[in-house]
């Protein structure tokens, strides 16, 4: 993605020397396919995602492409003006700027950029070198690489120390002995020992020789519960796992356990059987992805918790109609009852097999567990079979109903759904009953007959909003023809400008539209409402060559605190000082000479 990516910012940086500043090449992949399709059909089939992917990678680079260009073309100006002084000066020039420390050039007197500066491209504003070195040439410059490489080594050796700092302090509380889960099949009551006692981050923990505590890991969270040590309990608020030992934080600092010492575990059930709905749901959504949408909707994450999960995939964004056919494809198949089972397997035996999904880039043991999802329990015959070291449900019917929450983009080409199940979709779906029972309410209907009235409501109000805009510009007309009596010369422009006391700005810009037909000069009209001052200013075509509303609007609005801008003929600001709206307005006639 990286090569690829400095690719397009390549293209799209050629894109505005010949002009262009919206995204344009994503258009070129219909070409793309029309010319390359029948060599390679997958560019026809995945056109429309192709397009999608580079279109916003195109609308991102932009945000930021013009504030690094500009950076760029003051830096080569201020080379071409330093070129032309003596260096003496050029050096106590520098050092006045600062009382810290002398300002550095970004280009020296021999043209070549700095390294610093050629980072701060990079870093900040997603300029590749390579990038920067092709602007460079195109100006007889040069760069200074090794400054760059310099740079980028302390940001990696930074990145690496952090890394280093996290994994000395999680190794130092590791055993030689990995932990063994118990926790597939018994979740109370199990006994263990304390193989060690730990301290980290504030937190303290012990680690046993067995747990049916699951840690944190593949997107799901880790269990919480408690341990029964002697004649003293002490919550669990958290399991990890470094390395193939198993972290139990103990919500109680600082205490006594000695090794070897034997402890009762207890998981939380309820939470766990949250969580187990969650995850098992989590496979069945990812079967109906494939069926709605494609194989090609491959995951990219996920996240599996008591309250909710969240699954990221690669698509365009999904319909309504998409969305309705997912989650009714998943209660369809939760309320088959299906088996759920897991075996473990050599990798050897499913690692080609395409009806068992695994994630390329993912590192797997010898041997792997399979999730199944229907079938004959363990036969690896099941509609959704999956490589998971997850816990889950025993039958799809004990998750009891789906939910589909929201589904939203995350990164260029990935969306996101957000979905519940069991009890949370339960008290999702009795949320929302009790949302229309209470709008039913408010307006006076049986919730049957909800969407009747509501499409009624606003057939009144949008037939109100006509009227209201109806009166609006009668009076407007009217309030045009009054100040057509106080329209005056400056400087051999026909002016009106007035004070119009409590006025909306839709009510002054229909003033200033009704003048247009009836008057040709510049028109400013400001008023006050719900504590916000509004300007506007109309100039007609005969004037823009000497006035332009846009500027009268820019030079006016700070004198109330605000600002605005818009078109030679036509312009819009605001403020909140209305003391200062008459000021404004005499602001405003004195442009004219």
């Amino acid at each position: 993605n990286y090569v690829l990516r400095r690719i397009l910012r390549r293209a799209v940086r050629y894109g505005r020397t010949l002009g262009f500043h919206e995204p344009f090449f994503y258009k070129l992949v219909d070409v793309l396919a029309a010319t390359m399709g029948d060599i390679f059909p997958e560019i026809r089939a995945k056109k429309q995602h192709v397009q999608d992917v580079i279109k916003l990678e195109e609308e991102s680079f932009n945000k930021t492409l013009d504030r690094g260009i500009e950076l760029f073309e003051n830096a080569v100006s201020e080379n071409q003006h330093n070129r032309q002084v003596s260096p003496d000066a050029i050096h106590g020039m520098l050092a006045t700027q600062s009382t810290v420390q002398p300002r550095s050039l970004d280009i020296d007197l021999t043209g070549n950029i700095s390294g610093n500066f050629a980072f701060k491209l990079y870093d900040t504003y997603g300029f590749p070198l390579d990038l920067t070195e092709l602007m460079a040439r195109e100006r007889g410059l040069t760069v200074d690489k090794e400054g760059f490489e310099k740079l980028m080594e302390e940001q990696r050796a930074r990145a690496r120390a952090a890394q280093k700092k996290e994994v000395i302090s999680l190794s130092q509380i590791e055993t030689t002995t990995p932990t063994e889960f118990t926790g597939f099949n018994h979740l109370e009551g199990a006994f263990a020992n304390v193989v060690e006692v730990f301290e980290s981050k504030g937190k303290s923990g012990v680690i046993l020789d067995t747990t049916p505590f699951y840690a944190e890991m593949g997107g799901q969270v880790g269990d919480t519960g408690h341990m029964g040590i002697g004649n003293n309990f002490y919550e669990v608020i958290a399991t990890t796992k470094s390395g193939s030992t198993f972290l139990h934080f103990l919500k109680q600092p600082h205490l006594p356990i000695p090794r070897d010492e034997k402890v009762r575990a207890f998981v939380d059930y309820k939470r766990r059987s949250a969580i187990e709905r969650h995850h098992t749901v989590t496979h069945l959504l990812h079967w109906a992805l494939h069926e709605v949408l494609s194989k090609e909707a491959s995951q990219k994450g996920s996240f599996v918790g008591p309250d909710k999960l969240t699954f990221d995939f690669n698509s365009a964004a999904l319909t309504p109609e998409q969305i309705a056919d997912i989650e009714k494809l998943v209660n369809e198949r939760i309320l088959e009852n299906a088996v759920v089972s897991w075996t473990e397997v050599p990798h050897a035996e499913v690692k080609s097999r395409a009806d068992v999904m695994q994630f390329f880039g993912d590192k797997y043991g010898d041997t792997v567990r399979v999730v199944q999802i229907g079938g004959a329990a363990n036969k690896l015959d099941g509609y959704s079979m999956e490589l998971c070291g997850g816990t889950h449900t025993r039958a799809t019917g004990e998750i009891g109903l789906f939910r589909i929450v929201s589904e939203s983009a995350v990164a260029a080409g990935v969306r996101r759904i957000e979905a519940v199940a069991g009890l949370e979709a339960y008290a999702m779906a009795n949320d929302q009953l009790r949302l229309l029972r209470t709008v039913a309410g408010q307006i006076n209907s049986p919730v049957g007959e909800l969407e009747k009235k509501i499409e009624a409501l606003l057939a009144h109000q949008k037939e109100l909003e006509k009227q209201v805009k109806i009166a609006m510009q009668r009076n407007a007309s009217n309030a045009a023809s009054e100040l057509l009596t106080r329209a005056h010369t400056v400087n051999d422009i026909p002016f009106i400008a007035q004070n119009l006391g409590e006025a909306e700005g839709d009510f002054l810009q229909a003033i200033a539209d009704s003048l247009k037909s009836r008057f040709k000069g510049v028109v400013v009209l400001g008023g006050c409402a719900n504590n916000a001052v509004t300007l506007i200013a109309s100039v007609s075509a005969d004037f823009t060559a000497k006035v332009q509303a846009g500027k009268i609007i820019q030079t006016i609005a700070p004198i109330v605190g605000g600002k605005g801008g818009g078109k030679p003929d036509n312009a819009r600001g605001g403020g909140k000082d209305a003391s200062k709206l008459d000021e404004a307005l005499a602001k405003a006639k004195s442009l004219l000479g």
